[in-house]
C-alpha cells in the first residue's frame, strides 16, 4: 500500500494555474507533459529545466514519437516556453508560461461542454458507431505509431551498421549514449532525409577529417545551423566555402613578382 505523505516531497502550483488548465482543451499526452514540465520545474523550484525527447519520454511513459508532435502543439500554443535552444552538449531549456492569457485557446471548455439535453437526444445507434469510429481511430494511431517507430528504427540500424563499417565506431563502443545522439540528430536536427545527411558526415569523417562520432556529430550540429535540410543544401553549402576558400587564396608569391616587375 502506498504512503504518500507530502513532508517527502511536493509540488507548488498556483490555484489559479490548475484552474486556468483544467479549462483549456489538452490531449492526454499533452496533460502529461505538462504535468512533467511542474515537476521537474515547480518541483525543484526552478523557473526551467532541460527537457529533450527521451527525458520527457521516461517521466511520461509515453514513447518519444509520441511526444514530439504533442510537445510542438503546446510550444506553438505558447502554454510551454523555450527558453534556450539545444546545442550538441545540452539539450534544450523548457518552462510553463504562467502567462495563461498568451495561450492559444481556440477551444474552451465552455465551447466543448454538451447539453444534458442534447446529450440525450443522441441515439444508442449513433452511439456505437461513435465508438466504432473512436476504435478505428486508435487502431489507425496505433498502426501509424508502430510503422513510425519500425521506420525510426530502421534509420537508427542503418546508421549504426554505417559507423562500424566505417571504422569510426566499433562495435564495443555501441551504447545508450551513441543510440540518444543519434536518435537526437534524426528527430531535432531538421534534416529530411537524414540517413543521407548524415552518411555524408561520416563519409567525410572517414576520409581522416575527423574520425571520431564527436566530429560527425558537431559536423552534423554546424551544417544543422547553417539551414541544411537536404543533400542540396549541402552542396550549396560547400560550394559556397569552396568559392569563399579559393577568394582568400591569394597567390602572395605571384604578387610579389608583378610588385617587382612594375
Amino acid at each position: 500500500m502506498a504512503n504518500v505523505q507530502p513532508e517527502n516531497g511536493f509540488t507548488r502550483i498556483a490555484h489559479e494555474i490548475l484552474e486556468q488548465t483544467m479549462k483549456i482543451k489538452l490531449s492526454p499526452t499533452q496533460h502529461k507533459i505538462i504535468l512533467a514540465v511542474w515537476r521537474y520545474t515547480y518541483g525543484f523550484n526552478r523557473k526551467d529545466h532541460d527537457m529533450s525527447l527521451s527525458f520527457l519520454s521516461e517521466a511520461t511513459d509515453v514513447h518519444k514519437q509520441r511526444i514530439k508532435p504533442e510537445l510542438d502543439k503546446l510550444i506553438d500554443r505558447q502554454i510551454l516556453i523555450i527558453t534556450q535552444e539545444n546545442t550538441a552538449r545540452k539539450s534544450r531549456r523548457i518552462s510553463f508560461n504562467k502567462d495563461y492569457d498568451k495561450w492559444d485557446k481556440p477551444e474552451s471548455a465552455k465551447m466543448l461542454t454538451v447539453s444534458e439535453s442534447a446529450y440525450s437526444r443522441v441515439s444508442e445507434t449513433d452511439d456505437s458507431r461513435v465508438s466504432r469510429t473512436a476504435y478505428q481511430e486508435r487502431k489507425n494511431l496505433k498502426k501509424n505509431i508502430k510503422k513510425n517507430n519500425k521506420e525510426e528504427g530502421s534509420i537508427l540500424e542503418k546508421i549504426i551498421g554505417l559507423l562500424q563499417i566505417s571504422g569510426l565506431v566499433p562495435p564495443r563502443k555501441i551504447n545508450l549514449f551513441l543510440r540518444e545522439d543519434i536518435e537526437d540528430v534524426i528527430e531535432n536536427f531538421g534534416f529530411e532525409t537524414p540517413i543521407e545527411i548524415i552518411e555524408a558526415a561520416i563519409k567525410d569523417a572517414a576520409r581522416g577529417n575527423g574520425e571520431t562520432w564527436k566530429f560527425v556529430y558537431n559536423k552534423l550540429n554546424n551544417w544543422r545551423k547553417s539551414g541544411v535540410k537536404t543533400l542540396a543544401d549541402l552542396d550549396h553549402l560547400q560550394e559556397n566555402k569552396k568559392a569563399q576558400h579559393k577568394a582568400s587564396n591569394v597567390d602572395y608569391g605571384s604578387l610579389a613578382k608583378e610588385f617587382e616587375n612594375e
